[in-house]
């Protein structure tokens, strides 16, 4: 009886243990305390700017420069290459070119010429002054340094630098700290003082104007705004690198340290809810997040470089996900699946996955946009992070299925070839105000490296009644219009995340959509995305009840030239020389083409962006109630034009229950729910043959995971 007891409460012990470790397993890694303004914020171990600015000084002494990313030793590593042939060699190259570009034209002017932004000569001097100070720096004429002088003196005479659109004071100063820190030892006292006088009145005045959220005109109070958007890494960003650069002054010190707690703060708060702990989706899209997280490289690079730290700001397992979220949320050219306030198809191999690849020690990150590089138009950035020795020879293995439960998007391809076909689905949250657009249930889809399905873009800001304009509706995405209206086709706020998702040849993930289209009298929608990968077959398919019968539009945007079959059943797709057969698998409908404009029953917008270049692919239901569409894409081989297979319609249900066992709640994920029904099978069968394995990691794969579960379920069962 006493054994027995012992195995009972070892075996209870054993559950509690492997529970507490899948628990800690699902947790992120950093746990914040929320930013709600009723609870303190763990900072992790940053006090104040003062102690940033007193570890500058103690890490380099005072008024040392260059210290703001680049230092001696780098611009001495980066010397060693000129006359080479590596791509840091050919980057050099591009460099000397940009600067001799600059030299043949004039200084920048004052221009706000829609009125409102400053932006575009900010951002263009900041791009001067960098490239020059670096040209200087790099190859030692002086020419570079005078005309680089002469872009920041140039910008000290203009009125000020628009701070009522702040992010214009933020982009032009950047360019003064970098300006500053490169050029210190060619500037005289005299020309330092007039550069930190007017860096003080009109970039650090202004941003302390906000922080203290003192009496001032804005286009948009970023500092003030929750959750926030870009503008929050943008602008922080670009003054804690102008604080310190100048911060160890004794006319700039007392601001520049206020500066520097005000920003940090914001920045570090900020990275913990932009990123997402799930899959590092980045709600405004991947060109934001190119934007946003390039100036948390900056930031962070600064502090490393002058203080020695970052001080655990970009130390967040959010932010090394959202690499996966750029890669994932890519083709394999790799082009953008775009959604929300970006471009279409922008090329994504950018410059910040250099700082990250270096960040997160994860080399085949930075690997990407070195390959990118010598195709590539100068980027003053690349010099600033490229280390191409620690870059060679990297290469992941990277699964080609992403997706969870919980999450936000999902993708999946049958290679990482360019030859591949790739697609992806995209779901969250309808958030207008924050980039966003009504495209919830998007699709992209690509194979060959030719766009088959994709997203329109951006529309104009400052267009009137834009958020009824056609790129931002959802009848502008490869989505559903149900009952349309004047009204919004799907509903502002909605969320619709991934509900089932599993990777394998089978691959596939489902959102419901009920949420975004209930104004419409959805009962309930539900869109599922296939990939059969042996058969390099996209399956698109919707279950859709409404709660009276009423009309449903199917659509997918593309480029290509459509053509239509007789009968109306399936269609032809044609990008350069690629083709795509896409069919209808479901009873209902027929494809038709229409071009990419407003329905008639849509709010009528002036002025919206021409969009002629697209058609749409369509299928028109009426007085229905409850319908499936479902539709097969398949790549034709040349001179084909029809698949020698097609599939038969499964419905969605039972996608999900083909599930892998290791999902043993049949939710789409493996996570505590699968470990409390494993707790239970662990008490209720006696079994000793768990005794020789290890804690937790059955598969002997380093890792816990629903390989492991799978094992322990089947050795239970057995």
């Amino acid at each position: 009886m006493r054994n027995l007891r012992n195995t009972d409460l070892k075996r209870q012990m054993f559950c509690i243990l492997l529970v507490l470790i899948m628990v800690i397993g699902i947790i992120p890694n950093t746990a914040f305390a929320a930013d709600n303004g009723s609870q303190p914020v763990n900072y992790g171990i940053f006090t104040d700017g003062e102690q940033v600015i007193s570890d500058m000084i103690e890490t380099h002494c005072m008024y040392a420069h260059p210290r703001i990313i680049m230092s001696e030793e780098k611009f001495a590593k980066l010397k060693a290459q000129i006359g080479g042939d590596s791509v840091t060699a050919i980057l050099l190259e591009k460099l000397r070119s940009e600067a001799d570009r600059i030299m043949k034209t004039s200084v920048c002017e004052y221009e706000i010429s829609d009125g409102i932004r400053l932006l575009e000569t900010s951002k263009r001097i900041q791009r001067r002054v960098a490239a020059l100070a670096l040209a200087y720096n790099l190859f030692g004429d002086e020419k570079y340094a005078v005309r680089c002088y002469a872009e920041l003196e140039a910008a000290c005479n203009f009125p000020d630098w628009n701070p009522r659109h702040f992010l214009d004071t933020a982009e032009m100063s950047t360019g003064f700290a970098l300006g500053y820190d490169w050029l210190y030892h060619w500037m005289n006292e005299s020309q330092r003082a007039f550069i930190r006088q007017n860096m003080i009145e009109k970039g650090f005045n202004p941003v302390m104007d906000d922080y203290a959220d003192r009496e001032r005109t804005r286009t948009y109070k970023w500092y003030q705004d929750y959750p926030g958007d870009n503008w929050k890494l943008v602008c922080t960003g670009s003054m804690n690198l102008a604080a310190l650069a100048f911060g160890d002054e004794a006319d700039a010190r007392s601001i520049a340290s206020e500066i520097l707690t005000c920003g940090y703060k914001e920045a570090y708060s900020f990275v913990r809810r932009a990123y997402s702990a799930k899959d590092g989706t980045y709600s405004e899209g991947l060109g934001y997040w190119d934007y946003a997280t390039y100036y948390l490289g900056l930031q962070s690079s600064a502090l490393i470089s002058a203080a020695g730290t970052d001080y655990g700001l970009a130390d967040f397992d959010g932010l090394r996900k959202s690499v996966d979220f750029v890669r994932y949320m890519s083709s394999n050219t790799p082009k953008s699946f775009s959604f929300g306030d970006d471009r279409e198809s922008r090329d994504t191999g950018w410059t910040v996955l250099l700082w990250l690849g270096d960040y997160f020690k994860e080399y085949d990150i930075a690997a990407v946009r070195i390959r990118k590089i010598p195709d590539d138009s100068f980027d003053y950035l690349d010099l600033l992070w490229i280390d191409e020795e620690k870059a060679s020879g990297a290469a992941k293995d990277s699964p080609t299925d992403w997706g969870e439960v919980g999450a936000s998007n999902a993708s999946f391809r049958n290679t990482w070839d360019e030859s591949g076909i790739v697609a992806a689905l995209h779901a969250g949250e309808n958030v207008y105000k924050y980039h966003g657009h009504y495209d919830l249930g998007s699709f992209y889809l690509e194979s060959n490296g030719a766009r088959f399905f994709t997203d329109l873009g951006n529309e104009n800001y400052e267009l009137a009644n834009r958020q009824y304009s056609y790129r931002i509706r959802a009848e502008g995405h490869n989505t559903l219009v149900i009952n349309p209206s004047q009204e919004l086709d799907q509903k502002e706020g909605a969320e619709c995340l991934i509900t089932a998702f599993s990777g394998g040849n089978e691959a596939f993930a489902v959102t419901d959509l009920t949420d975004a289209y209930e104004p419409s009298g959805a009962e309930s929608v539900v869109r599922g995305l296939k990939m059969i990968k042996d058969k390099a077959c996209v399956i698109i398919q919707d279950e859709i009840s409404l709660d009276a019968p009423g009309e449903i539009y199917w659509f997918a945007h593309t480029k290509g030239e459509i053509t239509v079959a007789d009968d109306g059943r399936s269609a032809v797709v044609t990008v350069g020389s690629d083709k795509m057969w896409v069919g209808l698998l479901s009873d209902d409908g027929k494809f038709t083409v229409m071009n990419a404009e407003l329905l008639p029953t849509s709010h009528a917008v002036s002025n919206q962006t021409d969009s002629s270049e697209y058609r749409k692919l369509a299928v028109h239901l009426t007085n229905t109630k409850e319908t499936t569409i479902s539709v097969a894409c398949i790549p034709l081989k040349q001179g084909k034009e029809q698949p020698a297979w097609t599939p038969s319609v499964t419905a969605i249900s039972e996608w999900t229950s083909q599930i892998t066992p290791g999902d043993l709640n049949g939710d789409g994920a493996f996570n505590i729910a699968d470990a409390v029904l494993l707790q239970k099978w662990l008490l209720a069968v006696p079994d000793t043959r768990l005794v020789n394995w290890k804690a937790a990691d059955f598969s002997n794969d380093g890792m816990l995971n629903a390989v492991d579960l799978s094992l322990m379920k089947h050795a239970l069962m057995k």
